[in-house]
């Protein structure tokens, strides 16, 4: 049987290498300056409320980003129902309450960013979460924004923190599962790093793997029972299952029928949206040649028998973090070569 070089080691180090441990102090410190803000200054109308964290750092999925623009996501759990207030409206509490606190602070239409000239910033969003169903309301839109466009959206926050920190029953299970999110995300940042052209979201990525990822583990040792994870191997078998996914679709372009590949993929909670939605069919054929890309690398690094040649092939993909090890008996390989007579003396 022919030697396959896992890169286990090397996948290990490349994870630890861009790994979201903690949160940016800095910035960590700027939200709860911004927390004690708005309680000083939200106005007297507002109900009360909760804070919480959210995004890639709640769930244990972040990753370092390459430009170092730092950013962390804010939740305000208002004890309210959607029928109390507008969203714009309530988001219009945030805004007066935090303007001026840099000389960057916005309104968007799913939340309120805070920027910071040093390049990162928090984005802050607001909530009903007290409603008659029982469910969890997010405010969006701005004052510019169709009225149409000027609405509470279901979204249940919390909840996707827990399904994702919870995805798998055994740890060492989870945490692979948090690795390869971790390594899409990189190879996401560095192959589409000057484009957002048919750039999917990290959120979209997670779901993905949520979806259609399988461990990956041996057992090395029976007497210790020792079980060695193989993430080369979990993430080929993932990158293979999401191409998996894409169908043709056809459509009409200049009086000529064009096929495009679509994939689709949902929230993993409720209202379960499609993440890809907002991608035209033109972004999804960039993404899923990309995807053909990785998964070529991916069994290419697969089949060298060399933990060197498939590391290289593999940092061709997730960057200058991935690590390739030294060869290993390059003096020995010399020497041998040395010993073979050259055609000019033979």
């Amino acid at each position: 049987m022919k030697e396959i070089a896992h890169c286990q080691k090397q996948f290990t180090e490349f994870h630890d290498a861009i790994k979201l441990t903690e949160e940016n102090q800095i910035l960590a410190e700027k939200r709860d300056i911004i927390i004690n803000r708005i309680k000083d200054k939200i106005p007297d109308e507002a109900k009360d409320y909760t804070t919480f964290n959210q995004g890639s750092y709640a769930m244990h999925t972040g990753i370092k980003p390459l430009d170092e623009n730092y950013d962390i996501d804010l939740g305000l759990y208002f004890k309210m129902s959607k029928e109390d207030v507008k969203p714009v409206e309530a988001k219009q509490w945030i805004l007066d309450a935090v303007t001026g606190h840099t000389n960057d602070v916005k309104m968007k239409t799913p939340c309120i960013t805070v920027s910071y000239q040093a390049g990162y910033h928090v984005d802050i969003t607001v909530y009903a979460s007290e409603n008659s169903d029982g469910k969890v309301y997010l405010a969006k839109g701005r004052p510019g924004s169709a009225e149409e466009n000027k609405k509470w959206d279901e979204s249940n926050p919390k909840d996707l923190i827990k399904t994702i920190r919870d995805h798998f029953d055994n740890e060492n299970d989870r945490k692979q599962f948090r690795r390869i999110i971790r390594y899409l995300k990189r190879w996401k940042d560095i192959q589409f790093k000057n484009t957002t052209y048919g750039k999917p979201t990290g959120i979209a990525l997670t779901a993905c793997a949520y979806h259609h990822m399988y461990v990956k583990k041996e057992i090395v040792d029976i007497m210790q029972s020792k079980v060695e994870y193989r993430d080369l191997d979990a993430l080929t078998t993932l990158v293979s299952n999401i191409l998996d996914q894409f169908r043709t679709v056809s459509v009409i372009e200049d009086d000529s029928v064009v096929y495009y590949p679509k994939i689709t993929v949902d929230l993993p909670v409720a209202p379960y949206p499609d993440l890809f939605e907002k991608m035209s069919l033109k972004q999804m054929k960039t993404f899923k040649k990309e995807l053909e890309s990785l998964l070529e690398c991916l069994l290419d690094a697969k089949a060298e028998a060399d933990p060197t040649d498939a590391a290289e092939i593999l940092k061709k993909a997730f960057g200058d973090d991935f690590p390739v090890p030294p060869r290993k008996d390059t003096g020995k390989k010399a020497a041998a070569l040395a010993l073979i007579p050259s055609s000019e003396s033979a």
